[in-house]
């Protein structure tokens, strides 16, 4: 994830991240445009709907389309982080990185400032 992004993510090769999200994003452009969805073989019963964490990035933002300057945010999942080159990508968007955060105001076990 973070510097030349040569290592795994996610459990696995970044070649094969990368063909994943391009079929996710070709599978959604398909359905997008009206196509019927395939029909999977893969079958999920008792299923509901969850949620679970994923690397992110909390901050303040600075010209964002949707949140104002200055206000706290939460970024969609990481998948790139360049820490000395001040780059970010998450699922969403490119971040520009600026001050991180002081250590003694983050409350690592709550994940959040204090």
């Amino acid at each position: 994830m973070q510097g030349n992004f040569s290592d795994n993510w996610f459990g696995v090769s970044r070649t094969d991240l990368v063909f994943s999200l391009r079929s996710l994003a070709d599978d959604l452009a398909v359905i997008g445009e009206g196509a019927a969805a395939p029909l999977p073989t893969v079958r999920l019963d008792r299923w509901a709907l969850a949620s679970r964490t994923v690397p992110c990035l909390i901050g303040t933002t600075t010209g964002h389309p949707r949140i104002n300057d200055g206000k706290p945010c939460f970024s969609s999942e990481l998948y790139y982080l360049d820490p000395q080159g001040g780059l970010a990508r998450t699922f969403s968007r490119w971040y520009r990185l600026g001050t991180p955060v002081e250590t003694a105001q983050f409350d690592d076990r709550n994940r959040c400032w204090s």
